[in-house]
Order: structure tokens, then sequence, then C-alpha cells
């Protein structure tokens, strides 16, 4: 296959910020093991939470979408020289997290982010198309974010009474800048996975059609249901909040996702998006019957459903970008194997909330399991970034 030229990455910046969210994820665990080692002397709870989702699927976000918006809008791509601009930042701010200077990546965060809007919204100005409907939620996302970075920054003014908004700022942050993209851009790509048509693909058009804004009214229906629940958690009703969020996301993964039409017997792809969004929604109805373990339970969500989400749609894009395409269609053992060991990585880990006494060993080998599955996701996928379609 040819190898990619200096130009390549203006045009499709998921082929550095793919690797460099990776490094993001690897670091981010990585803090857990070294911490009980005696070798990262402070906590590293703000830090690993902070790098996990600004850092690994921040970087998988701004990749995806850097590529996918500007052709969806049938606008200029952002440029070599924007996206270098990005990935700076977004390097600048792991390094940031990863010293524990937690309010220089908070702020680094957040250039990083008005300057991408500023780029997509100057070539939203310029669009000869409308992107599929669902994107509302991809929109309600970086409001959600923004909001929870702005509330990071003004943290370390807060006193006790200032616990509501911290817990705040982890739902939108955490919880509302991934799940809110995995739901508005899952219906568009996900059913390619089957050889199903998409049900939010349509024609070229400036004005969107009655078609486009009733699926678009669903999506943000529901993004405005899963945010009223981070507000119903923190008023003190945690079970209704995470039933509400169950329901709301399984009634629109009913709705909008091609499960129920896809054939049963499927590639590893496919297998493994049923397994992570059987994660994603499990996490959150064990949270709704065993509150006391919300911690260790959400991470069934955010590692068995947000991670594996995010790199097997990763697997489909750096495959199809590099002309590997009709390699997705065998067994693809090894993405299995990646998977499973991503699944035992977080399994022991949750298992690490339910017996303080052996915490630190099971966060520790949780860690190592994870990162293993990750190494071996990266040797298959990552070296297909270098390499572009023969056209």
């Amino acid at each position: 296959m040819p190898r990619i030229t200096f130009s390549d990455l203006g045009r499709e910046p998921f082929r550095v910020f793919f690797p460099e969210g990776v490094l993001a994820g690897l670091v981010g665990v990585a803090l857990w093991p070294l911490h009980f080692a005696g070798l990262v002397r402070l906590y590293p709870g703000q830090a690993h939470g902070r790098i996990m989702a600004y850092g690994l699927f921040g970087g998988f976000i701004f990749g995806f979408l850097g590529t996918a918006m500007p052709r969806l809008l049938s606008a200029p791509p952002l440029g070599t020289r924007n996206v270098l601009l990005l990935l700076g930042l977004h390097f600048a701010m792991l390094l940031s997290f990863a010293a524990q200077r937690i309010l220089w990546g908070d702020t680094l965060f957040l250039v990083l982010l008005f300057f991408f809007l500023v780029l997509m919204i100057r070539r939203a100005r310029h669009r000869q198309d409308t992107p599929p409907p669902g994107f509302v939620l991809v929109g309600l996302a970086f409001l959600c974010v923004a909001s929870g970075a702005v509330l990071a920054l003004l943290q370390p003014r807060m006193d006790e009474s200032g616990a509501y908004w911290i817990e705040l700022q982890k739902r939108l942050t955490y919880q509302g800048f991934v799940l809110l993209p995995i739901l508005g851009i899952g219906p568009f790509i996900l059913p390619r996975f089957f050889g199903l048509p998409s049900p939010h693909e349509f024609s070229e058009m400036l004005a969107p059609s009655p078609a486009w804004k009733k699926r678009a009214a669903l999506a943000l229906g529901s993004g405005l249901l899963i945010l009223a629940s981070f507000f119903i958690e923190l008023a003190g009703w945690p079970r209704v909040g995470h039933a509400i969020r169950f329901a709301t996301v399984t009634l629109y993964l009913a709705l909008e996702f091609p499960f129920r039409q896809a054939p049963k017997a499927t590639n590893a792809l496919g297998a493994s998006l049923r397994i992570a969004f059987t994660a994603l929604v499990g996490g959150f109805i064990l949270i709704a019957l065993f509150p006391a373990f919300r911690v260790g339970l959400l991470h069934l969500t955010l590692i068995g459903g947000f991670a594996v989400i995010t790199f097997t749609v990763a697997t489909r894009v750096v495959f199809g970008h590099s002309g590997n395409l009709e390699k997705l269609k065998g067994r693809n053992r090894w993405l299995l194997v990646a998977v499973a060991l991503m699944l035992i990585g977080m399994a022991t880990r949750i298992s690490g909330d339910f017996w303080p006494r052996i915490m630190a060993s099971h966060y520790t080998y949780g860690a190592i399991i994870w990162i293993a599955g990750v190494l071996l996701w990266s040797s298959y996928a990552l070296p297909k970034v270098l390499q572009v379609e023969s056209e």
C-alpha cells in the first residue's frame, strides 16, 4: 500500500489522533500500578479520569470528527497546520495531566476544544450538505464537555458547598462527552458493520427534510433525557437517575440501531459491538440496583462499553481508509482476543472495589491486562494509519 504524505494528515486527522489517543489510554491506566508501586506519589484519581476522558476518548473523537465532518458537510478539510496545532495542544494537555498539573491540563483542553469548535463552525458556514440527524447529539456532547471543562477550572475556588458542581462536572465530562457521540454517530456508521443500510443516511441537501427533522428530534430528546438523569441522580435519587439513563439508552438503541435486523452470525466487529453495547447499558442498570458500588460498576459502562466501542469503530475507520476493508470480513481473532483482554482487565479492576483487601493488587493486575489488550489491538491496527488507498 502507498504510504501517507504530510498533506494526508490535514485531510484525515485520525491518522495522528488515534495513536495519541492510544498513548493517552496507556498512560492513564498505567498511573494506578505506578502509584501502588510508589513511583507516583499523588493519588491519580483526577489525572486518571481526565486523561481517559480528554486524552483517550477525546483523541478518538477529535480524530474521527476531524476526518468525517468536513466530508459530511462537503466542506474543505481541516488542513495540516490546524491538525498539528490541535495535536500539539492535545499532547501538551496529556503531559500536564500525567504530571498532575490538573489546572494546566484543564486550561489546555478548553483551548483545544475552543479551537476545534471554531474550525468546525467555519466549515459549517460553507457547507454544501447537512450532516446525519443523529449528529445533534455530537453538538450536545460538546456543550456538555465545555460546561464540564469550565466547572473543572472553577473547582480550585470551590469550598465544601461546591461538591455538587464537582460531581456534575464528572458526569458531563466522563459520561456525556462520550455517550452522546456514540448514540449520535452510531445509527449512521454502525449499520455498515452488518452490511445494512443506515436510516440516518440522506441524499445531499442544504435544508433538512421532515424525515431528517423527525430523527433529529428523537436524538435530541434522548440526549436531553440523559442530561436530566444526571441532575436527578445528583438531587438524591441515584437509582432513578440511572434507571432513566438505562431506559433511555436502551430504547434509543432499539429504535435506531440495527441489531435486530443484523444477522446473528457475524464477524469480530459485529460481535465486539454486541458485547460492548450490552456492557454499556448493563453498567447503568447494575448501578440502579446497587448504587453503593457506583464507581466500580460504572467501569462496566466506561471500559466494557465506551472503550470497546471506541476501539471497534476505530478498527473500521483505520482499515477502511487504508484499503484493507476486505480483511475485516474474516474472523479477525486478534480483535476478539484484544477485546477479551480489555474485558478481563475491566472485571479485575471492578472486583477490587468489592474486596478492599485486594484493591491495590487487582487495580494493578486489571491495568496490566487492559494495557495488554490495547497493545495487541495497536499492533494490528495502528500500522495501517501509515497506509492510504491506492486511488
